[in-house]
């Protein structure tokens, strides 16, 4: 998984926590940087929980490369 942050940098992720029956999830970046994300109902996303502006969380095949 990755991470893709505004402006079009991205990180790799590793999931440290899983609640609300998998609609929040808390990923540590490579940086060793926390972040949530929460799921969109709307999109169907995982998007930052704490600003609409935050990264979002890429899952699937092409998002375990970086660069996908």
């Amino acid at each position: 998984m990755r991470i893709a942050h505004f402006g079009g940098d991205y990180e790799r992720g590793s999931i440290v926590s899983v609640d609300e029956e998998g609609r929040r999830l808390r990923v540590r970046g490579e940086g060793g940087e926390s972040y949530e994300f929460v799921l969109s109902p709307a999109t169907a996303r995982f998007v930052s929980a704490g600003s609409a502006q935050g990264p979002r969380l890429e899952l699937g095949p092409d998002s375990a490369a970086g660069t996908g």
